[in-house]
């Protein structure tokens, strides 16, 4: 990000991911694209004048990131959604920094396992891909603190209904088949003695209450993945026109070297015909440059149209409705 980030590394749905990088990939050429836009401008400048355009062009670049309308990479493209969830719930404010010690990586205490399976047709977890995100530091620092100080309260009161009534014998079993890939006679017996002293239905209501409260730095982004994957349909409409309307102006630019091309060789017919050798060799030198124009304008129709394609591609996957 060229910028002091923090990183986070959550778990997401693999098709979802996979998505979002082609997402990526398609703004990341749209980023490109507008910078050398930009760089045009820079022609002809030297010395200090050339260096105010370059930190003009990296300002500008700064606030289109900022605003979302650009993202060279996935990172800028999860920034608005994370702080459209942090401003939805009220969390886009300062909060005093996390006591040292009490922010460890993994699935944070108390969170319900529920939450991260029943898709697979095996049971087993959804979430299956990891991905990795870079946020500006400042948004990052205020992410996690927001989700430590909102869980502070629900943890101590997790923790004392976990203190009073124990893991309960299904996390028991699902420990020893995670252990031992099996039930062992020991988990057997404490699964078994831990049921005789069950919670009763209002206190198990009462935890699932608590754990429902839970959030965690994940679930904000992956709320803000699937943010940036309802507004890539836009992005992707924009890039589609811009993209058929650059090969379109290829396609014109090849017609015209083509012409140029053309004249050039006639010009050199005649020249030569008139025994006008000088203006002959001028003659086929344009038309040798015409030809490479022409060519050029021709491979760049040809990718620009390709482009297009996929970004087409993309937008029916961004668009059809999932199962």
């Amino acid at each position: 990000m060229g910028m002091p980030t923090v990183q986070f590394t959550v778990a997401v749905v693999e098709e979802r991911l996979a998505l979002l990088d082609l997402v990526a990939s398609m703004a990341a050429g749209e980023e490109r694209a507008w910078l050398a836009t930009e760089r045009e401008e820079h022609r002809g400048l030297r010395g200090s004048k050339l260096s105010q355009a370059r930190r003009a062009t990296r300002e500008r670049l700064a606030e289109q990131r900022e605003a979302g309308l650009l993202a060279g990479s996935r990172d800028w493209l999860l920034v608005p959604g994370v702080r459209a969830e942090l401003a939805a719930r009220g969390w886009d404010r300062d909060w005093p920094p996390i006591p040292p010690g009490a922010l460890a990586a993994g699935r944070r205490w108390g969170t319900d396992p529920a939450r991260y399976s029943g898709a697979h047709d095996e049971g087993e977890t959804r979430f299956v891909g990891r991905l990795g995100v870079r946020l500006p530091h400042e948004l990052g620092e205020r992410l996690q603190r927001a989700c430590h100080w909102h869980h502070e309260e629900i943890e101590r009161q997790l923790q004392e209904w976990a203190d009073r009534w124990g893991d309960g014998p299904e996390v028991i079993v699902r420990q020893s088949l995670r252990e031992n890939g099996g039930v062992t006679v020991l988990a057997g017996m404490a699964a078994a003695l831990s049921a005789i002293n069950a919670p009763t239905a209002d206190d198990l209501a009462h935890r699932a209450k608590l754990r429902a409260q839970v959030v965690t730095t994940g679930d904000i982004l992956r709320a803000a993945l699937d943010h940036a994957l309802a507004a890539a349909p836009e992005r992707a409409r924009r890039e589609h026109t811009r993209l058929r309307e650059a090969a379109a102006q290829a396609h014109r630019d090849a017609r015209q070297a083509t012409n140029r091309t053309e004249q050039a060789e006639a010009d050199q017919h005649y020249a030569e015909a008139e025994g006008r050798t000088e203006d002959a060799d001028k003659a086929k030198s344009d038309a040798a440059y015409w030809r490479n124009v022409a060519a050029r304008a021709r491979l760049d129709a040809e990718r620009l149209t390709t482009q297009a394609d996929q970004v087409g591609d993309l937008i029916t996957q961004l668009t059809t409705p999932r199962p």
